[in-house]
């Protein structure tokens, strides 16, 4: 049993709700922290200002603009040498979602019967 503190099956559908939103925030917040790390390493003017324009709501600071010193190239290298932690978050979270999603079904699926 996935959920054996749930005694019927609203408790397992609700546990299955609350870990899918825990789901879809872990992966919100990693994907904007993997595309705002790839505009602070591209030197891409547009992108930094788009993404410190973000952060300044966030962080309710005044937003300030940035100038780009260099321009520097993107590899896939590179792009995954500054992102390969954050991928490996994002795919143990799929991975612990999915796994708790085909046990909830088994468990609701013992719940009908």
């Amino acid at each position: 049993m996935f959920f054996p503190e749930a005694k019927d099956l609203a408790q397992v559908e609700f546990y299955t709700f609350i870990a899918s939103m825990i789901y879809l925030f872990i992966v919100s917040i990693m994907l904007f922290y993997i595309f705002y790390r790839l505009a602070m390493v591209s030197n891409h003017r547009g992108l930094m200002n788009f993404f410190m324009y973000l952060m300044s709501l966030l962080l309710r600071m005044p937003f300030q603009s940035v100038e780009v010193m260099g321009e520097s190239q993107l590899s896939r290298r590179r792009i995954i040498k500054e992102v390969w932690k954050e991928l490996l978050v994002i795919s143990v979270a799929t991975i612990w979602f999915l796994i708790g999603l085909i046990l909830a079904y088994f468990q609701i699926q013992d719940f009908k019967n």
